[in-house]
């Protein structure tokens, strides 16, 4: 059976960012099927798939483009629906899942007991928003909540910044574009992000992806008290209450 991630850890603080914490150290074991409850699967770059102990299935931006050193999307996850936060190459790849419900527009959805929401606004850049639209979705199931952020910079929307905060997991694009680094730690202690799953990196430094940042590199930016979790695994249980983390999973795509 594969292995999926449930983290355990000693929770560091992070000097001038409020009260932001990351693991210092996290635990990988073996979980029985019995118990998974809601599992995020890393697939590569900006995608996640979702499954709930009942079923349902839930993909997240996948891709066509996508850095060096990542596979092609695979096209056998058979996904009950599949969210796309914006209308580019790298987040929109809707023909790997034949006869998926595509969620692409803001608003409530139902996914086989998974509550979908979608808020509407514009992809980020160093300038502030584009003017390219975009949505994130937020799903909730088994009293858990998850934020995919895709491409968003930094919200400020007040209704958004309710429904994305205090979420067991984020998952962020640290590409250094949408959301400019010196942003990115007060975003996610606004937002009082617990477990936040980095993505859209690049993956060999070889080859950059754009002028994103390897996650050695990221990790290496952060302040100095700051330490960052890299796992050997692509699946996290996620419970609530999650832990105070910045967490790298290691896609499935990866070409080893």
């Amino acid at each position: 059976m594969k292995r999926l991630l449930l983290v355990g850890s000693v929770l560091v603080s992070i000097l001038g960012v409020g009260s932001f914490s990351l693991l210092a150290a996290a635990q990988a074991a073996p979980v029985g099927g019995e118990s998974l409850g809601v599992v995020l699967q890393y697939i590569g770059h900006s995608c996640f798939l979702l499954t709930t102990q009942s079923g349902a299935r839930i993909l997240m931006d996948p891709y066509n483009d996508h850095p060096a050193g990542l596979k092609s999307m695979p096209t056998d996850l058979a996904p009950d629906a599949v969210t796309v936060s914006h209308d580019h190459p790298d987040h929109n790849n809707v023909v790997c899942a034949p006869g998926a419900q595509i969620l692409r527009v803001a608003g409530t959805y139902q996914v086989k007991g998974v509550n979908v929401t979608g808020y509407a606004g514009r992809e980020g850049s160093p300038y502030g928003p584009s003017a390219i639209p975009h949505v994130i979705f937020v799903f909730e199931v088994a009293g858990v909540k998850i934020v995919h952020l895709g491409d968003s910079g930094p919200v400020t929307d007040p209704a958004t910044l309710a429904a994305i905060t205090d979420a067991d997991v984020v998952i962020v694009n640290i590409d250094g574009y949408v959301i400019p680094p010196s942003q990115l730690l007060p975003f996610l202690t606004e937002i009082g992000a617990r477990t936040t799953i980095i993505g859209h990196y690049t993956v060999k430094a070889s080859s950059p992806f754009g002028g994103a940042p390897t996650v050695d590199q990221f990790f290496a930016r952060l302040p100095k008290d700051v330490v960052g979790v890299r796992s050997d695994e692509s699946s996290l249980v996620v419970v609530p209450g999650m832990p105070t983390q910045i967490l790298a999973l290691t896609p499935t795509t990866l070409i080893k």
